[in-house]
């Protein structure tokens, strides 16, 4: 009997020891999930704040895109404008050139300076009527 009573007790410390340990184990196993849930949602905030500022940046990316390409359209306007004005002074130089060279074509020692008279008073005239042309919108603006 007393062999039964020290495997009893035996038996009984071992037995509780068990279940400590299967009381432990648990409640490790509940620290561990905790963890693991904190560090999954601690992972998805971090996630959306990296989202956040991706989009914040892209939308930045917009925002300078969107101005330059408004600054290009109008230099764009302005360049074409001056264009056109460039195209009718080129237009204007090369009817006056022609002009000068048609009446250089008549030019005999008789008429020399007649006709070099002629074409300056025809280059004031275009001079003047180019200017009067400038000046004229400005006039009427006013």
């Amino acid at each position: 009997m007393t062999m039964e009573l020290i495997s009893l007790i035996l038996n009984f410390l071992f037995g509780a020891g068990l279940f400590v340990t299967l009381v432990t184990l648990k409640s490790v196993k509940e620290e561990a999930k905790g963890k693991a849930q904190k560090a999954i949602a601690e992972a998805e905030k971090e996630v959306a704040s990296v989202k956040k500022d991706e989009i914040q940046n892209v939308e930045a990316a917009i925002k300078i895109w969107r101005e330059m390409a408004e600054s290009m359209a109008d230099r764009h306007d302005a360049t074409m404008r001056e264009v056109q004005a460039l195209r009718q002074e080129v237009n204007r130089l090369r009817l006056i050139n022609n002009r000068i060279v048609r009446l250089l074509d008549k030019i005999t020692p008789d008429n020399l300076q007649n006709t070099v008279d002629k074409i300056k008073q025809e280059m004031q005239n275009d001079e003047d009527m180019a200017h009067s042309s400038a000046i004229h919108p400005a006039v009427n603006r006013v």
